[in-house]
């Protein structure tokens, strides 16, 4: 929890630096990044036996912390089907996911979190009472699970959302195939011989009208954890609206104009 909250503090500093202003760059809603948590956990075990032996040291921080980094991206991207963070600008990069320049900068981190800063914290927790640092932590973990439950939950929502989004895009492009067809085998399959269009092209004009209403709906739609992490992951775009209204452009260049009674064409 205290690498946790220290690596918060660290993403924190960054944005700030690199946007100039605060962005709480947190997975959760409290002060603490797990994954920096989890991370020098794992580096710890595996290279404190390490720390005499800087060069060994540094390589095994960069090869734990980037498949870290790469897994959890990863994983998210699963999830979400969008990664949370892209490195496609950077030179050396993995899909996006890791790039050379930071998997370097981790391992100088790492070197002097393990030969530094993890000595000293172990000191200070040392310090602490048992007694005290019980209930500390349970205090912590309470807030800290309330915390992961709440953000799984709205998680979840987000997720039953995206899945509709993707039906209504997947359902509006059938349409605009449909469209497409009729227009490729002529005019006459259009329109009938008053000039008007037929029922089956309004039909699929109402349905992609209903389709765009209800993506707007949903869109509209923020809750406050999916506000939380679009705001915390500017590269996180949940249901972007390029991804369904191309469609239904495709739909409304298709679809022939209503002949108004002056003889012009009215969308």
């Amino acid at each position: 929890m205290i690498y946790a909250f220290l690596g918060w503090c660290l993403e924190v500093t960054y944005q700030a630096v690199e946007h100039g202003k605060f962005i709480n760059r947190g997975f959760l809603g409290g002060p603490y990044c797990p994954i920096y948590g989890v991370g020098v956990i794992i580096v710890t075990l595996a290279l404190y036996p390490l720390r005499g032996t800087v060069i060994l040291l540094y390589i095994g921080s960069v090869v734990l912390t980037s498949s870290l980094e790469l897994i959890t991206g990863c994983v998210l991207e699963r999830i979400f089907h969008q990664q949370w963070w892209d490195y496609s600008d950077e030179k050396f990069n993995v899909g996006g996911y890791i790039c050379l320049k930071f998997s370097l900068l981790w391992g100088v981190a790492c070197l002097v979190t393990v030969r530094i800063i993890h000595p000293t914290i172990e000191k200070l927790v040392d310090i602490i009472p048992p007694t005290a640092g019980i209930v500390a932590m349970a205090l912590i973990y309470v807030g800290f699970t309330s915390d992961l439950v709440i953000t799984i939950m709205g998680i979840m929502h987000i997720r039953r959302r995206l899945r509709v989004l993707e039906g209504i895009s997947a359902e509006m492009r059938k349409i605009s195939d449909k469209t497409g067809e009729k227009l490729f085998v002529g005019v006459d399959a259009i329109h009938d011989k008053s000039g008007d269009i037929n029922e089956k092209t309004l039909q699929l004009r109402k349905r992609a009208e209903e389709l765009l209403a209800k993506y707007k709906e949903l869109t509209s739609q923020r809750s406050r954890v999916g506000r939380r992490l679009e705001h915390a992951f500017p590269k996180l775009k949940i249901a972007p609206p390029k991804a369904l209204r191309a469609p239904f452009e495709a739909i409304k260049a298709k679809l022939p104009k209503k002949p108004d009674k002056k003889g012009d064409t009215t969308e």
